[in-house]
């Protein structure tokens, strides 16, 4: 890699969040679901490849303490950052190094899931066929890779933002002078279409102001990078099969099923593309996809295709999806409405699965393991028979279902946080380390949060030392106990909503 690429890195860092789509968790429930037998994700060993600081790899080796962690990136100057945190936390299975991916060899061993998010599309051709190359030399027999790139047909458009932005930028070689003067082009471009309602000025006038409202180390790194190269699906499969890998799925399961596309579409989908690689490139054609965050194995891993509720019985069940009435009939087979926050829906009229989702409502954001789920399910509805085969199998096709949908989350291990907040509240240390500096706080369901000012002064003092009691006194001196144990009670509930408590 450059030394000039190198700098912008070292000048500009890029910020470093947690992605839950690149979770061991996530790549192993669906290799399950596609009929393999994963490493178990408590216990395995995790390589990411453009680390940068650490926003990715650090909240989980906080949460995984018995596997181990590697973490590399080419910038010495986030590697530092990372380290920090690393020493911040008192963390021992991790490794954070400073190492160009061209030197990555074979002495640090296989791994189970191999991570390289936002880097394929921004590296040249040889750095793309190294990652693949120690993906199929370094990938454990039932691992797991998981790779993002910029997708065609649908990146033609962003690609004459950017080409307009690097031209205008050419020849500048400070960091921060090329942003200012790209968000300059930027201005120009959505301001010059204003009134446009041509199919061309609609499109180049939503990335503009896309791009518009994105950080400078977005803008610097992701669009003002030497390279930028987007690629057709087949063209990725095609290369990754020369290092003997093979592909699993999307971490995104619900972009694999098509369910936006009519029945006739989604019968001729099924003459002309029968299997799943051709489908998935046709989809690509369809929807003018930019980006794809695919998942990989070896050539050799059996997979099953057609998805078995049964396997749904091994894994655990989340989802804030909620009843669209107050008081869904639970009791008959009226037809109820459940629907996310993002507008995923399920109607369903099974006395069974509704109450499960009643209680996934109540539970939310913890993932209740499917015996679990199915008994409290029962329990909500006084069932006077037992149980029988016949409806857990029925519970789990509907889940699986409601998956594909979006409407429920699946996993293989156990929710790391709490939401019965125990006697001395503690809140996960990376949130603390992350909200004392200011800076958005990752949840332990390995997402970004958000603590407000007032939840911020309680949250800082969660260190497990402190009864409720003692909270309360430390935080509202003065005032009626009754008083500070209510409003006490009420920022720990919003904090275990938010999954930012260990107990």
């Amino acid at each position: 890699m450059s030394e000039e690429l190198q700098h912008t890195y070292d000048e500009i860092p890029y910020q470093s969040f947690p992605f839950a789509q690149s979770h061991p968790d996530r790549l192993a429930t669906l290799g399950w679901l596609f009929g393999m037998d994963p490493a178990p994700v408590d216990r395995c060993r995790v390589l990411e490849v453009g680390c940068a600081s650490g926003g990715n790899l650090i909240p989980m080796a906080a949460t995984l303490p018995n596997c181990e962690f590697v973490g590399i990136d080419f910038s010495p100057v986030q590697i530092e950052r990372g380290q920090a945190d690393v020493a911040a936390l008192g963390l021992s299975n991790i490794r954070l190094l400073p190492v160009d991916i061209m030197d990555f060899s074979a002495e640090f061993g296989s791994f189970d899931y191999i991570i390289a998010h936002g880097v394929y599309s921004w590296v040249p051709t040889a750095v793309q066929e190294r990652l693949f190359a120690i993906c199929g030399r370094q990938l454990s027999p039932a691992g797991i890779a998981y790779i993002s790139y910029n997708a065609l047909p649908g990146w033609r458009m962003p690609s004459v933002v950017r080409d307009a932005m690097t031209y205008h930028t050419r020849g500048i070689t400070d960091p921060r002078m090329r942003v200012v003067q790209a968000r300059a082009v930027l201005d120009f471009l959505a301001d010059s279409v204003e009134g446009d309602s041509s199919a061309y000025g609609n499109t180049l006038r939503t990335e503009a102001e896309h791009l518009r409202t994105k950080r400078d180390d977005y803008i610097l790194h992701d669009h003002l990078e030497l390279v930028n190269e987007p690629e057709y699906f087949y063209q990725f499969i095609e290369r990754a099969a020369v290092h003997g890998l093979a592909y699993l799925g999307e971490s995104d399961f619900t972009k694999m099923l098509g369910r936006e596309f009519g029945s006739q579409v989604a019968q001729t989908l099924a003459r002309i593309a029968p299997d799943v690689l051709r489908r998935e490139q046709f989809m690509d054609f369809l929807r003018a996809r930019t980006f794809r965050e695919t998942l990989l194995v070896r050539r050799e891993v059996t997979l099953t295709r057609k998805v078995s509720p049964l396997r749904v019985m091994s894994l655990r069940v989340s989802s804030k999806a909620r009843p669209q009435r107050d008081n869904p009939d639970l009791q008959s087979d009226a037809v109820e409405l459940f629907q996310t926050p993002e507008g995923n829906r399920l109607t369903t009229a099974s006395r069974i699965t509704k109450a499960a989702m009643m209680v996934l409502a109540e539970r939310w954001p913890l993932a209740l393991a499917f015996d679990d789920l199915h008994a409290r399910a029962r329990a909500l509805l006084a069932a006077p028979d037992p149980s029988t085969e016949e409806e857990r199998q029925g519970l789990a096709s509907d889940l699986l279902q409601c998956y594909g949908a979006g409407v429920v989350e699946l996993h293989r291990t156990p929710s790391p946080f709490v939401i019965d907040v125990g006697e001395r509240p503690e809140a996960s240390p990376v949130a603390r380390l992350h909200a004392r500096r200011g800076s958005l706080a990752t949840s332990l369901r390995h997402e970004n949060g958000t603590i407000n000012d007032d939840t911020r002064r309680p949250f800082l003092l969660l260190d497990g030392t402190r009864t409720r009691r003692e909270l309360a006194a430390t935080l509202w001196p003065g005032r009626p106990e009754a008083e500070s144990m209510r409003e006490l009670d009420a920022a720990l509930t919003q904090l275990a909503r938010l999954a930012l408590l260990v107990r």
